[in-house]
């Protein structure tokens, strides 16, 4: 990664130039109009995210660029500005870009030698083409962040979810529309956007209006901290803190996962297992392999099998696959109990006898279908 410090400090990851090279080939077909293409990317995306951050600096924020493989994003910290302010900054962007246009058109009207006429003229085509399709009411890109500013604005978190529900919709009919004019990587784009929205649109059904409130947000950044610094103490009390001021919103979800994480490793395993178990469907992936876990201590085995797959498939270990065999073995279910017992096999061997001698183990042990997984694996 490149890093370049400065007032607005700007980090160039690897992917930029890759995807840049990818564009430019495709346009191209030879290495010098590839190079070229990447150098035009660069300039464009830069002018773009320099009028997104000139304008955060002038509202007291401090930003920086970074350019990742779908583009640049911009990012700001600094007093907490109200929605005409952030709308202003989004559009700025977009601006910075129709701005590029006009000076290239102008710079176009000075005799030129034809390589340099021809890469202004890309320039300026460009630039015209992205900041109109920028401007699209399409999340990630800035017309969707327009859109949800405006909405949420005016109607808090109700506009929010309205505003992903249209971007999904324009996102689907442009997918659609640049498929059948062959605009295969375009489409693709416009289809990833579409199912963004639908899934944000899923998630945004649990937020509540204190999930967007900026306070709030920092408080849960400052509890993640505390987190990774090893203050389990402090970041205990902050997690605690945002369950209570938003209760039941993403957040809450969040910071119960934190939270019980925290209390398994202090012993805690009943006050860890009652955090996480209403909060099911939002669970990530540490939390819900500790789920797993702890559902079998506190004998919910049928939330073990219901996890059982899911589970195995985020870490395929064999402590995974044999909590798998002794739950579906407590529901007295003998064929996914051997099955898991065969995949638990496959991952090294064990002591099986020792394993199905357990008292999980006694409703299945005597049945023909059970035995006839564990005789292979003896």
């Amino acid at each position: 990664m490149i890093v370049i410090p400065g007032p607005i400090p700007i980090a160039i990851q690897p992917f930029f130039w890759l995807f840049a090279a990818m564009i430019g080939y495709i346009n191209s077909q030879t290495l010098v109009g590839t190079l070229i293409w990447i150098g035009i990317i660069l300039i464009s995306v830069l002018f773009h995210e320099f009028g997104h951050a000139l304008t955060a600096v002038a509202f007291r924020q401090k930003a920086q660029i970074q350019l990742v493989s779908l583009g640049g994003l911009t990012t700001y910290q600094g007093p907490k500005l109200k929605f005409w302010q952030q709308f202003i900054i989004v559009l700025d962007g977009p601006l910075a870009g129709i701005a590029l246009f006009f000076i290239a058109s102008l710079i176009l009207k000075i005799p030129l030698p034809p390589v340099l006429y021809g890469i202004v003229a890309m320039i300026r085509i460009v630039n015209l083409f992205w900041s109109i399709l920028n401007l699209l009411p399409v999340l990630p890109l800035d017309g969707g962040q327009l859109l949800r500013i405006a909405l949420e604005g005016f109607f808090g978190v109700k506009g929010f979810r309205a505003s992903l529900i249209i971007g999904m919709g324009f996102a689907v009919l442009l997918s659609f529309y640049f498929f059948i004019a062959q605009s295969f990587l375009i489409g693709a784009f416009f289809f990833l956007f579409a199912f963004q929205s639908f899934d944000m649109w899923r998630k945004s059904r649990r937020v509540n209006p204190m999930d967007r409130e900026d306070d709030l947000k920092k408080l849960m950044i400052l509890a993640e901290a505390s987190w990774q610094e090893g203050d389990k103490q402090k970041a205990e009390r902050l997690f605690e803190e945002v369950r209570t001021r938003a209760p039941g919103g993403l957040l809450a979800a969040a910071a119960s996962q934190y939270l019980a994480i925290l209390y398994a490793e202090l012993g805690k395993r009943r006050e860890a297992y009652d955090l996480l178990l209403p909060s099911l469907d939002q669970l990530e992936e540490p939390a819900r392999l500790l789920l797993h876990q702890l559902s079998f201590e506190h004998g919910n085995y049928r939330m073990v099998a219901d996890l059982s797959a899911d589970c195995y498939q985020l870490r395929p270990t064999q402590a995974v696959a044999i909590l798998n065999a002794r739950a579906f073995a407590c529901l007295n279910q003998p064929k996914p109990a051997g099955g898991w017992l065969q995949t638990a096999w496959q991952l090294g061997p064990f002591d099986v006898n020792a394993l199905v001698s357990e008292k999980t183990f006694d409703s299945v042990r005597d049945d023909a279908e059970f035995r006839s997984f564990v005789d292979r694996l003896g």
